[in-house]
């Protein structure tokens, strides 16, 4: 994306030695940009900022959207951690693909604001997917009216799911890792086909320009209801149904101040996009059931990636060994889960994440303590063992638990306590001597 007029001058080197084909190309745009890929803020006139809800399966977020004029609809995993929105193509046929019929898959050719790049890229996910895709734009829709006329999604022609997966939804709507792709360096394979028949889409076909003002948009939960809501047992999908992303700010989703987490530092094509420096988790002990509040410090560097597509926190194997032995949890082997009694999420301590910055968010132990589907019960703990030996991947119980806003321009994330009774509570560190977080309006 930082080198668009290099990559074109490739292009246009390629076809310069191909005369033999007599064909008129469409003036292409720039090839994608971080710009192509942020989803924008909408002028609301006064009305009440948008909001999609999301539904959880197995503990990730989905919301339906539609791509393309006129809109064919989906349903996606909602993915912080995922730069490019993708579905699957017609033309998909690997094993995860057969399994989905033709409705449910995207016809390119049948959107008239559609326009492909010669290009295809990898990507590879925290769950194990892996999706081989080909990026193009096209107009994007919430709601069946918010409309982002040029946006970045991609056709997937290639899905491969791990042993035992259950996809939550077989597409994503990419809405981080911004700029993480080189696309000078993506395998280029050029095909006449994906380019010739295409209109040029940026002749007046979209209705209107690109938003370009408030970058930001955030995700809560509302309101649920009265104190005993989740007196009934540990989490499962169907008490998450009270969470939207919202399309800009929403202050009836939260309350008290909104401290600002500064992201880490832009290098190169190492996307900060949303990546927060931590220091260490801690389990903090509210009921005076436990003996100590045992600290497990991160390496200096570490960062806590928000990922909304994990529904656990993924930590070092070491780490989550430790923290789990803590809990009084058990490792089983064959279902790849520390088990712990479901009543333990009663007298359980919040676990608390330390930002660089001094905030502290503390969970509360129902938000990490899960239960199994299916008649036979039993609850496992939310915290799993990666292969990264130094940062951690903050999945659903801290995507759950607080108010997040995602600002792009501010190469920040606003967090606040949400108005749910299942919030997180929030703290800072003021014996540190460190910088004193920000406050954000």
């Amino acid at each position: 994306m930082y080198c668009s007029h290099y990559f074109t001058s490739i292009l246009l080197g390629h076809l310069l030695i191909k005369p033999i084909i007599a064909i008129t190309f469409p003036s292409l745009p720039s090839f994608p940009s971080i710009k192509d890929e942020i989803f924008p803020g909408f002028d609301t006139n006064g009305y009440q900022v948008p909001r999609i809800q999301l539904t959880y399966v197995h503990g990730v977020p989905t919301l339906p959207f539609s791509i393309g004029t006129p809109p064919q609809q989906f349903v996606g995993i909602f993915d912080t951690s995922s730069p490019v929105s993708w579905v699957m193509s017609e033309k998909c046929n690997s094993t995860a693909c057969k399994a989905v019929s033709s409705s449910q898959k995207y016809h390119p050719e049948a959107s008239s604001t559609n326009f492909k790049f010669p290009l295809r890229v990898d990507i590879s996910y925290l769950d194990g997917s892996h999706v081989q895709l080909k990026p193009e734009l096209d107009a994007v829709t919430f709601d069946g009216k918010f409309t982002i006329p040029r946006h970045l999604v991609a056709e997937a022609y290639q899905v491969d799911y791990p042993k035992g997966y259950l996809a939550p939804a077989n597409a994503r709507l990419g809405m981080g890792d911004f700029g993480s792709i080189d696309w000078s360096k993506t395998k280029y394979n050029f095909d006449i086909s994906d380019v010739a028949p295409i209109p040029n889409p940026f002749s007046g076909v979209f209705r209107s320009k690109r938003a370009s003002g408030d970058t930001r948009y955030s995700v809560g939960a509302a309101s649920s209801g009265s104190s005993g809501f989740r007196k009934r047992g540990p989490l499962i999908d169907s008490v998450l149904s009270s969470s939207f992303f919202i399309l800009g700010v929403d202050k009836s989703f939260y309350k008290g101040p909104v401290y600002e987490l500064p992201l880490i530092p832009l290098m190169g094509f190492r996307s900060p996009f949303w990546k927060i420096p931590v220091t260490g988790f801690q389990f903090l002990d509210m009921n005076a059931t436990y003996q100590s509040n045992p600290q497990f410090s991160f390496p200096s560097g570490a960062y806590g990636k928000i990922d909304s597509s994990s529904p656990v926190l993924t930590v070092p194997s070491a780490t989550a060994d430790k923290m789990n032995s803590a809990l009084g949890a058990v490792y089983n082997a064959n279902l790849n889960v520390y088990t712990i009694p479901c009543s333990f999420y009663e007298t359980a301590p919040w676990l608390t994440i330390q930002f660089g910055i001094g905030v502290k968010a503390h969970i509360p132990p129902s938000q990490y303590i899960y239960k199994f589907e299916g008649a036979n019960g039993g609850c496992y703990t939310a915290i799993a063992g990666g292969s990264d030996s130094q940062n951690v991947y903050l999945g659903g119980p801290f995507f759950r638990s607080f108010y997040l806003i995602f600002h792009y321009s501010g190469f920040n994330v606003g967090i606040a306590e949400s108005v749910s009774n299942e919030s997180g509570r929030l703290t800072v560190d003021t014996n540190g001597g460190g910088p004193v977080p920000k406050i954000l309006n």
